[in-house]
């Protein structure tokens, strides 16, 4: 029963406003941490679902009662284990005040199943689990298009990999996932593994020859070579964990360095660069200010800027029940900051991505031209909106110049 315990106060920690991620990580040492991560993430990705079904078997029912019922109801729904068991469990761990309330509501459940399934498929909120808040925003920013974030949102999230071209050519490494028998998609030069794995069971990784990263988060080279942007000095700002600055070091020779506000982070940026054989200079400080800046101008400049993360709803589902409106204004307005900010670093002619990994326009395409209106030099030169998948998150590039008035 140990795993229901700790589910329950991940939960709860979760509904209080508390990070997914920062609350299951306190459980990594746990024996049943794979149990827990089930329970917990399931939950929340068939949050708005879930909710649903128990608002329509009882109008009555506290804080702690409802997070009983809501694993209840995920596991009868997607666990391997007995009806019987799943019910007797949850009843057990119920105070005895409350373990006939629990027992009717799940039984309730398991009578009005097909009836209540049939009430979800009327609400798209229900039927794909995103607030309405989301969904209204997305119909207006993106018409008749928003059905592929409702839709690309209800996948698993997507397993893919980034290979070291300075180590190990694309084909050579697909051999070796051929060899061991890993079955794997190739979309674009970009690998998505069919089922995930444990990093110690990915061939190579230790030495180097590959990395974990998200197909849409590798189309950074994608967007500098189609615009023939060969970079030699540039500043990834926001540089943590590491991925955008162990690719460029990949495909580029030049001097960068990795810039991110929390030293802690930076320590898997480091990390990363030592396992891959990668230099770069890490350096503290906040890309809203100067502080840390040596002066010396640069011909690239990345910035993958906080955001919302909505676009990675599929990983971080706790982001659909603690995010609101008034939360992207705010990343907003530090977006502007960082970029006002790192303008003055770039070199005349020189080249900023933009990077978010946001799925709203206030964040991406009117921001750009927010940017536009109000940064001298600015010049819109390349745009991609990532749409989710099976495959991939969401991500939005811009690439632009800083040109001569």
């Amino acid at each position: 029963m140990d795993e229901y315990k700790a589910t329950i106060n991940i939960l709860n920690n979760v509904y209080s406003g508390k990070n997914l991620n920062e609350e299951l990580f306190e459980y990594k040492s746990n024996a049943n941490i794979a149990k827990i991560r089930f329970l917990v993430y399931g939950v929340i990705r068939n949050y708005f679902l879930i909710k649903f079904y128990i608002k329509n078997i009882t109008n009555y029912i506290s804080k702690q009662n409802e997070i009983l019922v809501q694993i209840g109801i995920f596991e009868l729904n997607e666990s391997n284990k007995p009806e019987y068991a799943i019910v007797n469990n949850l009843v057990s761990i119920s105070t005895i005040n409350n373990k006939k309330f629990i027992n009717w509501v799940l039984r309730e459940y398991q009578r009005n199943l097909e009836l209540l399934r049939k009430l979800a498929e009327k609400d798209y909120s229900i039927k794909y689990n995103i607030p309405n808040w989301m969904i209204d925003i997305l119909k207006k920013q993106y018409k008749k298009e928003y059905m592929n974030f409702l839709e690309g949102f209800n996948f698993h999230p997507a397993f893919g990999l980034r290979v070291n071209i300075k180590n190990k050519s694309l084909e050579d490494y697909l051999s070796i996932l051929d060899n061991n028998d890993i079955k794997y998609k190739l979309i674009k030069n970009k690998i998505y593994l069919k089922q995930p794995l444990n990093v110690e069971d990915i061939p190579n990784f230790n030495i180097g020859d590959v990395s974990i990263q998200d197909i849409a988060a590798q189309y950074l080279v994608d967007i500098l070579n189609r615009n023939n942007v060969i970079p030699k000095k540039v500043i990834d700002a926001c540089a943590a964990p590491g991925g955008k600055t162990c690719q460029i070091l990949e495909n580029y020779n030049c001097d960068i360095i990795a810039l991110d506000i929390s030293n802690t982070r930076l320590e898997k940026v480091n990390q990363n660069l030592k396992r891959l054989n990668l230099k770069a200079e890490v350096l503290v400080g906040n890309a809203a200010n100067k502080d840390w800046w040596n002066t010396k101008k640069v011909d690239l400049i990345v910035a993958d800027v906080p955001c919302s993360a909505s676009g990675t709803i599929k990983r971080n589902p706790d982001i659909k029940i603690n995010r609101n409106y008034n939360d992207v204004l705010k990343f907003v307005e530090t977006q502007r900051r960082i970029i006002i900010n790192m303008w003055d670093c770039l070199e005349h002619n020189g080249f900023l991505l933009y990077i978010t990994c946001s799925i709203f326009s206030e964040e991406n395409q009117d921001n750009l031209l927010w940017f536009r209106d109000n940064i001298k030099g600015f010049s819109i030169i390349d745009e991609l909106q990532i749409y989710p998948t099976e495959y991939n998150d969401s991500l939005y590039y811009a690439l632009v110049k800083k040109i001569d008035l």
